[in-house]
């Protein structure tokens, strides 16, 4: 639903994608083969999990007393990270509410900081399913980009609602 909210509202960025899944696919199915070649529809899909994360914030206990900074957090604290926040930081992401795939271009990839984007969470308690999540995500993508151009009806209020995942609240 985010994907196609903010490529409704980048018609560049959309008409990016349907010409690299005109190019790459020439009207067939898209197959796993052509996951690699599809680099700027997984870009798309990189930076709509940048600003619309559906794992918004993530909780992690502390099985015993660290120091986190300037801070000591003593055993059994619970300690809150939200991707929605830190992928919105413009420390890491310069105008960090602008829609650019071209963030998650190898250029892109290679500047940024470890830990500052992780839509599947990070560490030892990374999504497992995650390779599965972007392959399956670029596929769903192409497939429905070879057929269709969605559009936000026009005054229909777009609004995020912080629920387990973060989801469109209309």
């Amino acid at each position: 639903s985010w994907t196609w909210y903010l490529l409704s509202q980048n018609p560049e960025c959309e008409a990016k994608l349907h010409h690299e899944v005109a190019e790459v696919l020439k009207n067939r199915l898209p197959v796993v083969e052509d996951v690699p070649r599809l680099r700027y529809t997984e870009n798309v899909l990189a930076e709509s999990l940048r600003l619309y994360p559906p794992a918004w914030a993530m909780g992690r206990f502390a099985r015993e007393d660290f120091s986190l900074g300037e801070y000591f957090l003593p055993a059994r604290t619970t300690v809150l990270i939200s991707p929605f926040v830190t992928h919105r930081d413009p420390r890491f992401f310069p105008d960090p509410l602008r829609f650019d795939p071209d963030r998650f271009s190898a250029e892109g990839k290679a500047q940024r900081a470890k830990f500052t984007y992780f839509p599947f969470g990070a560490g030892s308690r990374q999504c497992i399913g995650e390779s599965f999540a972007w392959m399956e995500g670029v596929l769903v993508l192409a497939t429905l980009a070879q057929r269709w151009k969605l559009q936000l009806w026009p005054g229909h209020p777009v609004e995020p609602q912080p629920l387990i995942t973060l989801r469109p609240k209309y």
